[in-house]
């Protein structure tokens, strides 16, 4: 995907947005869940966001053009340990958004090998958080679609829309928001498990998924309280992202965020599904190594740390 950069500086004036601190920090997230953790920040220059994840090392930790760069937590980690890139990991902002959906069409309702499994992002986040779960049976039986918009349509149709002969899909590997799309449209589509919580009954710790990385001599203690602050609130009260976002189109906020404040907003109130969240990594370094495992990354230490 072509790389896609969003500065603010090409949105229009906006009445109802404001940062709740002074700074010169240059920030770049991801669009989804990791750039909602900025909604206060949706006027700031000084933030940006790209739709391109993959080239986050490549285009902002390499050259450490950026003060912060939030990225999925294996990938700036393996950066740091592999490349030497000039940051340390100082956060997590989000927890895992990831849900196994069932399309209604398995006669048993209990998925297994013989289920027709869909999963999208087999070798990346996503199937590797499934295959952590539910072992190496029932991933190598899956088929992995690439990307979460063609799950969503596999779930939606309950056909695998990647194949020439459109084959019966029985569960589906999702993330939200897409998932609470095809729900509020499709009355057979359930729920079969959230993995966030199957996550944490196996191994006693959370999904540490997307994290901050602060570049080398920068301080950023009054950033990650603000974050720290808004995440907090936000959580409690879904409905800041429309208020705070008042000024800013659906379509601007899309372009920005990549998602809707509407469906951010009904998405956390349904019990934080974005699965948004803020914690020190320093003080969570054993579910972060837990995590980092799934990939083959080596336990971390203390000095990758802000």
């Amino acid at each position: 995907m072509k790389n896609k950069l969003i500065l603010l500086s090409m949105i229009a004036l906006l009445s109802g947005c404001s940062i709740n601190y002074e700074h010169n920090l240059s920030i770049i997230a991801p669009t989804g869940a990791p750039s909602l953790a900025f909604y206060n920040f949706a006027n700031d220059n000084n933030f940006a966001t790209t739709n391109a994840p993959a080239t986050l090392v490549a285009d902002y930790m390499a050259p450490a053009n950026k003060d912060v760069v939030v990225a999925p937590t294996n990938v700036g980690v393996q950066a740091i340990v592999k490349q030497n890139v000039q940051y340390k990991i100082a956060a997590t902002l989000t927890f895992g958004n990831l849900f196994v959906a069932s399309t209604g069409n398995d006669d048993d309702g209990v998925m297994d090998k013989d289920d027709y499994i869909v999963v999208f992002q087999k070798k990346a986040v996503p199937g590797l958080v499934f295959k952590s779960v539910y072992g190496e049976e029932l991933t190598n039986a899956a088929h992995d679609v690439g990307d979460v918009s063609f799950a969503a349509q596999c779930l939606a149709s309950g056909k695998d829309v990647t194949t020439e002969t459109k084959d019966s899909v029985d569960y589906v590997l999702i993330a939200e928001p897409a998932f609470t799309n095809v729900l509020s449209k499709k009355e057979t589509v359930q729920e079969y498990a959230n993995l966030q919580t199957e996550y944490k009954n196996k191994f006693g710790v959370e999904i540490f998924q997307a994290s901050l990385f602060v570049k080398n001599g920068v301080n950023a203690d009054s950033l990650l309280n603000a974050l720290q602050k808004d995440t907090d609130e936000v959580i409690k009260n879904g409905d800041l992202f429309t208020e705070k976002l008042t000024g800013m189109s659906d379509e601007q906020a899309q372009s920005l965020f990549g998602v809707a404040p509407k469906m951010a907003a009904k998405v956390t109130k349904n019990g934080n599904r974005m699965g948004l969240g803020y914690k020190r990594a320093k003080e969570n370094k054993e579910g972060i190594d837990k995590f980092l495992s799934l990939f083959g990354i080596d336990a971390t230490s203390e000095e990758i740390y802000y």
